[in-house]
């Protein structure tokens, strides 16, 4: 009788230890994936910052080039005929001011667009190609999101990516990358 209750108890401790590696195993492949993403989200977030700071700069070019009286007065007139029609076809006033408003800030974004450099130094720092500093390490908007949504691509398939330091190191051995190198005297050339 002794010996069935230690094989009982034998095999209830099997089945508990069969159950706790299958948990194992289960939350190992869930850490696994959620490293995945937080590895794949360092460079949407990365993405999404350079992006945010490259549109903001965009509205303020947009707003300089407004400051010449005839062209803010077509742009102010295109956004609030835009509000109006869509306030006399909705009769919704909180949805012409946001056409209105809508329509302005992409009129300021078009305005302001120019050829991007981003500054993989010390500190991101977007800025037009025609406003970058020398001495620095700067590459093309456009060259850097390539590079950018490989880095990404590598992460999702389990590579880890590390600190901002670690991308910035991995961005600047990317092949994708075009470099502009500042003069002394003009302005960047590629």
């Amino acid at each position: 009788m002794k010996a069935t209750n230690w094989e009982n108890a034998l095999e209830d401790l099997r089945h508990r230890l069969d159950l706790i590696q299958s948990r194992a195993q289960e939350d190992s492949v869930r850490f696994e994936g959620l490293r995945e993403q937080i590895e794949s989200s360092k460079i949407q977030f990365l993405v999404y910052q350079l992006d945010t700071r490259r549109k903001f700069l965009a509205r303020v070019r947009g707003t300089a080039y407004l400051s010449k009286p005839k062209k803010s007065l077509r742009l102010l007139g295109v956004s609030t005929a835009a509000s109006i029609l869509i306030g006399m076809i909705t009769k919704d006033r909180i949805a012409a001011t946001n056409v209105g408003i809508g329509s302005l800030d992409g009129a300021l974004l078009r305005l302001g667009e120019t050829e991007w450099a981003v500054c993989l130094g010390k500190h991101l720092a977007v800025a037009s190609q025609d406003h970058i500093t020398r001495g620095d390490v700067w590459v093309t908007w456009d060259s850097l999101k390539m590079a950018l949504r490989e880095l990404e691509e590598r992460a999702k398939s389990g590579a880890p990516l590390g600190s901002l330091d670690n991308i910035i190191s991995e961005l600047k051995k990317s092949k994708k990358l075009l470099f502009i190198i500042r003069m002394s005297t003009s302005g960047a050339t590629k």
